[in-house]
């Protein structure tokens, strides 16, 4: 082989400039606009620089928070690459051929806390919804500059927790864009600063809210979460509250969250302490799941079900507290509360469910079971959320009384918060349980195989010792009880539910039942429950049904269950230190 030509000094000094020179940085710039908002369709353009040869974009197919495949790349249309050619590799990626800019439409008509939405009144959108990400070599986000300039419709505002500069909003790391919702419309934003840091709410929508008292009542849970744990963790944060007929739920993000509720669901108290114990809830997480998390809850891969045992702490703990911030923040009467929980336990220790599906199984399983719950979920399975709170009533009680009352599960989350915060790694399996036991100086090996990994009957003594509290009933005697819960399905009272311990499992009942006549005579929703309740228990009660469009006729025998609500309330035994222990409980912590 002939030796190669000697490389020429201009060559040599060529090469030696292109070594120098820094390869050019990833940047994705995303542009959002809504031309047309009553199409329901979002136009996104991405600008990709830095790319190489070629990359692969994908859109998420879950949002933290919300553990559901929801395939966000199935809204997608009208996909272009100017500058590069593309390929579709699967339902949610697409490789590229180097940089360029791509654009798409994206149809959002769901409205949701966790879905994006447009039409005529607001758009709103979380990252994960509408923005893909650059995948890196391992096929999750890749290091990048994000950044998202949006352009609104005329006379609308965008509300969100992104910091911005030069012109758009921007971030380093996908799962911060990913986790950061976009309100855009008019809403009114009120605000209030606790600690010298400003929080806005903004409230899209319309309903019987008093915005003034959200906000003061909003101060007040802020503070003295803030209290508990030294100090705010962010320089900002945004509350999103949509009020509309048909909203329900929260959703919580690393500097903000958002919360829908029920346009006319807040002039009742009931209904009031409800929506504010759900913000009480969403705020929470700041610390618990968005800070304190177990390892594989970020940094996360968006393509599949993250799985973890632990989302009983993440969401049970959080549902204890939720109700405590309120009364501790002298939002929520210290009786409110003690109805709260006790609900919890009479609906969930009645759900045969309790016997067959652990707390840590109810957080592996979250992604097909609670989130796609059918009509026999009451018999096979329980939530994380309620059934979780049941043990941090539990667990907080033992830690009191294993301290003399000198610690609590305060000092646990705490602990967790400085041990574990992000942006430090999360915890690993059984270490948030060490962690219990490291700050009450004892073993709770019980607690955890009965009522964590196992599916034993809570006992509730030593809880109802530690603060002085009973349990009653509001009525006397016993109600009718045939095992079965019904709902209105397009005009026609249907069973919804069958309980798998109730007379109605016996006679054959079967859910999506028609229920048209109790002993001869046509019900609806309302007289129902009256003619059952006419039934003494040990009587039969026959239907009439439409099974599949066929008359049926199914004979019940009544059985009976303790007649009116479950009660927890304060002794009239309560002893002095029963009741310091109590107002500690109830009180600042």
């Amino acid at each position: 082989m002939a030796d190669e030509p000697a490389m020429t000094a201009g060559r040599r000094k060529a090469v030696a400039r292109a070594l120098k020179k820094k390869p050019t940085k990833t940047a994705l710039h995303y542009t959002v606009s809504m031309p047309d908002p009553s199409s329901h369709t979002f136009h996104v353009e991405i600008k990709l620089s830095g790319v190489g040869d070629f990359g692969v974009i994908a859109f998420p197919a879950w949002t933290p928070g919300s553990y559901k495949i929801r395939e966000f790349g199935k809204n997608v249309s009208s996909f272009k690459a100017k500058g590069a050619k593309f390929e579709l590799l699967d339902k949610q990626r697409y490789r590229i051929g180097g940089d360029c800019t791509v654009s798409f439409d994206y149809y959002a008509d769901e409205l949701s806390v966790r879905t994006p939405h447009l039409d005529d009144t607001h758009g709103f959108f979380l990252g994960t919804n509408l923005l893909p990400y650059l995948e890196d070599v391992n096929g999750v986000p890749a290091k990048a500059d994000y950044a998202v300039s949006i352009k609104p419709y005329k006379g609308w505002k965008v509300a969100t927790s992104l910091k911005a500069r030069g012109g758009a909003y921007r971030t380093d790391d996908y799962d911060v864009l990913g986790d950061t919702p976009f309100e855009i419309g008019t809403h009114e934003v009120k605000s209030f600063a606790v600690h010298g840091v400003k929080h806005d709410v903004a409230f899209y929508g319309y309903g019987n809210f008093d915005a003034d008292r959200i906000v003061k009542d909003t101060k007040k849970i802020v503070e003295v979460q803030a209290k508990n744990f030294g100090g705010l963790p962010y320089d900002y944060y945004l509350f999103i509250h949509h009020i509309t007929p048909d909203s329900g739920g929260g959703l919580e993000h690393l500097n903000s969250c958002v919360c829908a509720w029920p346009s006319w669901k807040f002039k009742k108290e009931d209904d009031y302490q409800r929506f504010i114990r759900l913000v009480s809830h969403e705020f929470f997480h700041v610390w618990n799941v968005k800070r304190v998390r177990p390892k594989i809850l970020g940094p996360f891969d968006y393509s599949r079900e993250q799985h973890t045992k632990a989302l009983w702490i993440m969401e049970g703990m959080t549902q204890y507290y939720e109700r405590l911030w309120c009364a501790r923040a002298g939002v929520t009467k210290p009786q409110m509360v003690l109805d709260s929980y006790a609900e919890t336990i009479d609906r969930e220790d009645n759900r045969p469910g309790r016997k067959v599906m652990s707390l840590e199984d109810s957080s592996w399983l979250a992604w097909t079971k609670l989130y796609l719950a059918d009509e026999n979920f009451l018999n096979t399975g329980v939530s994380y959320y309620s059934r979780g709170a049941q043990v941090g009533l539990l667990l907080d009680a033992k830690i009191r009384n294993a301290t003399g009352g000198k610690r609590s599960l305060d000092d646990v989350m705490r602990l967790a918060h400085r041990r574990w915060g992000w942006p430090k790694p999360g915890f690993k399996d059984g270490e948030w349980e060490a962690l219990c036991e490291e700050v009450a100086g004892t073993k709770f090996t019980a607690l955890w195989r009965d009522h964590v990994r196992g599916t034993k009957e809570m006992h509730y003594a030593e809880f109802l010792d530690c603060y002085g509290l009973e349990f009653t009933r509001d009525k006397q005697g016993n109600e009718s009880w045939l095992g079965i819960t019904t709902g209105d399905k397009g005009g026609a009272l249907q069973v919804t539910g069958v309980h798998a311990e109730g007379p109605a499992r016996k006679a054959g009942l079967q859910p999506r039942d028609e229920i048209l006549a109790v002993n001869g005579h046509k019900v609806d929703g309302k007289s129902f429950e009256e003619r059952v309740g006419e039934c003494k228990p040990g009587s039969t009660c026959t239907l009439t049904l439409f099974r599949r469009e066929r008359l049926v006729t199914a004979k019940v025998k009544v059985a009976a269950q303790p007649a009116g609500k479950l009660k927890l309330q304060v002794s009239k035994k309560q002893t002095p230190l029963q009741k310091r222990k109590f107002r500690k409980w109830m009180g600042p912590g």
